[in-house]
């Protein structure tokens, strides 16, 4: 084929693609479509903002229905506090009888009459003897170090008075009254106090 006339083919073509895609565009009147509406904003939703109860925890149910916790008075422990005070040196301890030569020589069947094992509201009744009441944590462990090396369940408790870090160091607890009254007798000498018998609390 004639190179001249294959051009003017691919010319003509060419022409003719063009046309098919421009003459929509330059000789079709294009259709009305309908106008865009604008709405109006919506107001501001309305948010219930009352407060929400607080859901029923099952913790909570279960706690309005344990015993109340006993408690010292507060006159009693505060006496307790005054009598027990003592600048006495562990190593003062070591007078004292050890707790195996105070125990009871043989294990009760029976409850000691006069103690109630339960108060009224069904929760056990034990019994702490405070001993010392001095005012460092230093003092408090080494007076428990000198009772647990003569056999006496001794432990500490941390409390504040007004502005001062108090320490309190007991005996026990025990369910028998009288175990810690014959114990009273030897602590009173030893540590030159008047200690207390007191309900155990946590």
């Amino acid at each position: 084929m004639d190179p001249l006339l294959k051009q003017r083919l691919v010319g003509t073509l060419v022409l003719v693609a063009l046309g098919v895609v421009f003459w929509p565009l330059i000789f079709v009147t294009p259709q009305d479509r309908d106008p865009v509406v604008l709405q109006p904003i919506s107001g501001r939703p309305v948010i219930d903002q009352s407060p929400i109860a607080e859901p029923e925890s099952y913790q909570k149910s279960v706690a309005e229905a344990l015993p109340t916790a006993p408690t010292t008075p507060a006159a009693v422990q505060s006496d307790a506090d005054l009598g027990t005070r003592t600048e006495i040196d562990a190593l003062e301890l070591r007078s004292l009888p050890p707790a195996d030569a105070l125990a009871t020589v043989s294990p009760r069947i029976d409850p000691p009459a006069g103690e109630p094992l339960i108060d009224e509201q069904g929760v056990a009744v034990f019994w702490v003897l405070q001993v010392a009441t001095v005012g460092s944590a230093a003092r408090a462990a080494e007076i428990v170090d000198g009772l647990r090396e003569r056999g006496y369940k001794a432990f500490s408790k941390r409390y504040i008075r007004v502005d001062d870090e108090l320490f309190r160091v007991q005996v026990g607890p025990n369910a028998e009254r009288e175990v810690m009254a014959r114990i009273k007798t030897e602590i009173d000498q030893a540590l030159r106090v008047d200690s207390k018998i007191l309900r155990y609390v946590q």
